[in-house]
């Protein structure tokens, strides 16, 4: 009987750390059950490294976001403001203001963004861009643009920022 209780306690233990670890904040989280808040992705990002991923050697890959090839857009500045508006500035000085925000589906999570030219309202530009979120914190962001080649594999272009 001793060891009943004794075993009744440990258990008891056991649940007890088990609701509390899972039920303790995650300061600093970036993504819970594949969500990201806009407070993670708000802010000034430098682009450390593009890479492709998935495409076959030889591919060429001339243009992104119809703005530059994707190799002009290492080093670039990308300044994402709370209130969704935003600028990416290529260090050649090439600047695109844009309109930007989240997808959060529970699955996979989406950065997306509107150019927006000089004289034009968000809500009036109907095409945009969509990345797929890898990862995302305070110090580290990667995003994946998805491309799916004529054989049907898909491929990526991707970018890693950190915060400036």
């Amino acid at each position: 009987m001793k060891n009943l209780s004794k075993l009744k306690g440990i258990l008891f233990l056991a649940v007890f750390a088990l609701i509390v670890t899972s039920c303790s904040s995650k300061k600093g989280a970036m993504m819970s059950n594949n969500k990201v808040s806009k407070g993670t992705i708000s802010g000034t990002w430098v682009v450390n490294n593009v890479s492709l991923e998935g495409f076959p050697d030889g591919y060429e890959v001339k243009n992104v976001f119809d703005i530059a090839p994707y190799q002009d857009f290492n080093g670039s500045t990308w300044k994402l403001y709370g209130g969704y508006s935003g600028m990416i500035t290529l260090p050649n000085g090439v600047n695109q203001e844009i309109y930007w925000s989240l997808i959060n589906d529970g699955i996979t999570p989406i950065f997306q963004f509107k150019k927006i030219d000089a004289g034009e309202k968000a809500k009036n530009v109907s095409e945009g861009y969509q990345l797929q979120i890898a990862s995302a914190s305070k110090t580290n962001l990667v995003l994946k643009t998805p491309f799916k080649l004529l054989n049907g594999n898909m491929a990526y272009i991707v970018y890693n920022f950190s915060p400036q």
